[in-house]
């Protein structure tokens, strides 16, 4: 079979193996990231240093993990169902902001919501969205 093209418009549910209600749990729909997104937020979060005065010090490289995952999930985070506000109890509503990022006008999950998202269901979601537009074993293999 011949490569298959991403779908950026395409989106999943992912439900954290973090959520303590199996039941009903809390439901993120995850998308794609557009390949401009994704290296200006590699870019902002990574810096390299090649050379310094001593040509024998080694290179130097820094990745900046959080911002990544932040960025990550404020760009490829699409919806939520299910997801409570801890003082009110009752589910908090999916917002947006239009910001510009990477040469154009973009919705992105306000930073209202990012904020509420536990660290490690943010990192969680990251890797997802991370992952993404990787091709999978099987896909290398045809």
């Amino acid at each position: 079979m011949a490569l298959m093209g991403l779908d950026i418009s395409e989106t999943r549910e992912v439900i954290s193996k973090y959520d303590p209600d199996t039941n009903n749990p809390t439901v993120f729909e995850i998308g794609v990231l557009e390949p401009i997104v994704r290296a200006q937020i590699d870019d902002e979060s990574s810096s390299f240093e090649i050379s310094s005065n001593n040509p024998n010090d080694p290179a130097k490289a820094s990745i900046n993990t959080n911002k990544r995952d932040i960025m990550a999930v404020r760009f490829g985070l699409k919806g939520i169902k299910n997801f409570i506000h801890p003082q009110t109890k009752k589910e908090i509503p999916f917002r947006t902001e239009a910001v510009h990022y990477a040469g154009k006008m973009r919705d992105v999950v306000s930073f209202s919501i990012i904020d509420m998202i536990p660290a490690k269901v943010r990192k969680e979601l990251a890797g997802v969205i991370l992952s993404e537009n990787r091709m999978s074993e099987q896909e290398e293999k045809n």
